[in-house]
């Protein structure tokens, strides 16, 4: 009965956690900006095609936004909104899986440590899929522990449409499943054939097209470095230590160069643990995602960490496993109250922060700020000329290589004068400059000015 009142202790901190910064409406920032600027002009047909900035995401979380869009005019309470559902849902999901998997007491020790996690909590509140597919891992994972073959077709064949990553997770759970459930392999045969299939067909007419049209990805430095230096094999051990000691394992927080280390030292011991207690099975399932995505990341086609999002939907691998070795590392029945309390506290800080900067950045929210004196500026037959220091006129032919910043100014002007920017380039010769406002722009941390 304690571990359970503990249990609704943390499931609902965790819950007002995620409530506390959906209601404060932290200002849009740059990789959001980047996504719901592409809702203005697209219809659903053409989210079919390369979204603008590069972004890549999945058919249905883009017809849903898109839907979300179109019912709140632009609202980011509404465009936040799945993902809040998404991570909400992704609690019960998780409590219910560790239960599953481990002893009592462990599993509170990584449902504590998963509540109290920065990055599933960040993503559950913002316009990215990343809350999804941590849900839809979960469920697969769920599915595959309940030996439900059919819940777990209808969770796959659904996953891909909201969770890029989640053909990782369903490879490594079908092979579960048809390991341990020998009777019902020609069912699940026929299941895997039927998915490989969507999958193949999705990759061709959908995804690969946007990664084409994104491959300048590649060359930016957090992606160069999520790629296995597969040219110098003999580096990969030490790429993969500082992978997984990096923002891969940062639950309930962490960094890079090795920022998740306590975390990743925990990781082993439960592996070990659990391993010698014949619960290999087990974690087979769990980490049964991991090859695959490192096949993917040797040919270049999906990071291997590099940041929390991309691998999210290891966090019930990565919290279980910590768990398990946190609880050997901490015996006495006393700890758990100790444990469960710090997490308690962790959440309660992450509240009493977001209240007092609700915002990602100062400059999100002195954006919106500068937005609204600009209204007042301009009126229907204004021009809004954006000047970008650094780059010379006829040089800037693109928003693109402005990044996340000019996409959060691009979103606000949008949604509250209803006008984008012009590049200077492009200005027709028949304005007046009476009827030109010039916005210099200089990065994505700084204010823009009028010229």
């Amino acid at each position: 009965m304690v571990k359970n009142r503990w249990a609704f202790a943390l499931i609902g901190l965790c819950l007002v956690w995620r409530l506390t910064r959906l209601f404060l409406d932290f200002p849009i920032w740059g990789d959001e900006a980047m996504v719901a600027i592409n809702f203005f002009d697209a219809s659903y047909a053409d989210l079919f095609q390369p979204l603008e900035y590069g972004q890549i995401g999945p058919l249905g979380w883009l017809w849903l936004e898109k839907l979300m869009f179109d019912i709140g005019g632009g609202s980011l309470f509404m465009l936040r909104l799945p993902s809040f559902v998404a991570g909400a849902v992704s609690v019960l999901v998780f409590w219910r899986v560790a239960q599953k998997v481990v002893e009592p007491r462990a599993a509170l020790f990584s449902l504590a440590i998963f509540c109290a996690s920065y990055y599933p909590m960040r993503y559950s509140i913002e316009v990215k899929p990343y809350a999804f597919d941590l849900l839809i891992a979960l469920l697969l994972i769920e599915s595959s522990l309940s030996s439900a073959p059919k819940k777990f077709f209808v969770v796959a064949a659904l996953g891909i449409f909201f969770s890029l990553p989640s053909m990782f997770v369903v490879a490594g759970c079908g092979l579960y499943l048809y390991y341990n459930l020998s009777a019902q392999r020609n069912l699940l045969f026929i299941g895997g054939v039927l998915l490989i299939a969507e999958y193949t067909w999705m990759t061709i007419s959908f995804t690969s097209p946007h990664a084409e049209a994104a491959s300048w990805l590649h060359e930016m430095d957090m992606w160069v470095t999520a790629f296995p230096p597969i040219s110098e094999w003999w580096t990969v051990p030490s790429w993969l230590i500082e992978r997984h000691a990096g923002y891969m394992s940062a639950y309930p927080t962490g960094g890079r160069h090795f920022g998740s280390s306590a975390t990743l030292l925990l990781q082993i011991l439960g592996v070990l643990v659990l391993w010698r207690q014949q619960r290999k099975s087990q974690l087979a399932l769990l980490y049964g995602s991991l090859p695959f995505l490192f096949i993917a990341a040797a040919i270049q086609a999906y990071p291997y960490g590099g940041s929390v999002r991309v691998a999210i939907f290891l966090a019930p691998a990565i919290c279980i496993c910590a768990a398990v070795g946190l609880e050997r590392l901490l015996p006495s029945p006393r700890a758990t109250a100790v444990v469960v309390i710090a997490m308690l506290l962790f959440i309660t800080g992450g509240i009493l922060k977001d209240i007092n900067q609700p915002y990602k950045t100062i400059s999100d929210q002195d954006c919106v700020q500068f937005v609204q004196l600009l209204e007042i500026t301009v009126d229907e037959n204004t021009t809004l000329v954006v000047d970008v220091a650094g780059v010379d006129e006829e040089q800037a032919t693109n928003f693109l290589e402005h990044g996340g910043g000019l996409a959060r100014l691009r979103y606000l002007l949008r949604r509250e004068l209803n006008k984008d920017l012009v590049l200077p380039q492009s200005l027709a010769s028949g304005n007046s400059d009476k009827n030109v406002v010039r916005i210099h722009y200089t990065d994505h941390d700084t204010v823009p000015t009028l010229r």
